[in-house]
């Protein structure tokens, strides 16, 4: 009987050892629990107010917070951990849109470098255009320059032509003063000729194949001047035939006879072209 005793004496210590063991391992475990959970919970209340605080310039705060001593009550536990749901759902959304935002800008960035990259290839055109401008303008400035000396140098060409044109007149009215001479000689020549022949209506015959040449024209006055007269046997009032080579070109009356030269009336009704210098007149 004793020794039952002493083997239930011996059991009811060791059980009594082993539940002294397992409350101090519950204990150890409970107080690993305890720090786990405070951590846990001060993790917590951190990660809320990281999510909470807001970032400048582009990150604004929320007005949401993690009550700690709340965190410590299992019926309140729950609605605190909801407002963290709530800050990292408000959070992602906030990245979601800042991510659209920044996609955005960056393709609107990528838009404005590519039109940036245009406008200077326009402005590289642009400047090329400009130098090619300035080339021709300087170009037709010197062309300009050239005509401007060209247009001095005719200018000056043509002040010498109507000094020309001043001595020309000058020349044509000393002709014309000597034409006015060579008719008052010819009426003079007249009427000697008429006192030598004492009858002016009276045509004497003239020798066959008397011939001279034409030595001016006056288509003005209608007249030519011949280089025979009354030495060769020309007389007043007689008719001559004008010849150029082999071709009949007209028909003269001699109006007045020298000695070696003669004026003659053109027939205009016999012309057959103008008379020139050096046609034939033959009798």
């Amino acid at each position: 009987m004793s020794k039952f005793l002493q083997i239930m004496v011996v059991l009811i210590l060791l059980l009594a050892g082993a539940v002294a063991f397992l409350e101090y391992r519950v204990f150890a475990r409970r107080l690993e629990l305890k720090h786990s959970v405070q951590t846990l919970e001060a993790n917590l209340v951190q990660v809320a107010e990281i999510l909470a605080a807001g970032r400048e310039p582009y990150i604004e705060p929320i007005d949401q917070k993690v009550d700690r001593n709340s965190l410590m009550q299992s019926a309140a536990m729950a609605r605190q951990i909801r407002v963290v749901e709530t800050l990292v759902e408000n959070r992602y959304d906030q990245l979601y849109a800042a991510k659209d935002d920044l996609k955005r800008t960056t393709d609107e960035l990528n838009q404005t470098k590519q039109e940036l990259a245009r406008t200077r290839q326009e402005l590289e055109d642009t400047r090329r255009q400009i130098a090619g401008v300035r080339q021709r303008i300087a170009e037709k400035e010197a062309e300009l320059a050239s005509v401007e000396r060209e247009i001095g140098a005719r200018q000056e060409k043509i002040g010498e032509l109507n000094r020309a044109i001043e001595q020309n007149k000058e020349q044509i009215a000393k002709l014309d003063n000597d034409k006015a001479d060579l008719k008052d000689e010819v009426r003079r020549l007249e009427l000697e000729l008429a006192r030598y022949l004492n009858d002016p209506n009276i045509v004497k015959q003239m020798p066959r194949g008397l011939n001279g040449n034409i030595v001016a024209v006056n288509t003005e006055w209608n007249f030519v001047v011949l280089d025979i007269g009354s030495r060769e046997g020309l007389v007043k009032d007689a008719y001559m035939l004008v010849h150029r080579g082999d071709q009949l070109i007209g028909k003269v009356r001699i109006t007045q006879a020298a000695e070696h030269m003669a004026i003659a009336d053109i027939e205009n009704e016999w012309a057959v072209s103008p008379m020139e210098e050096g046609d034939r007149v033959l009798y």
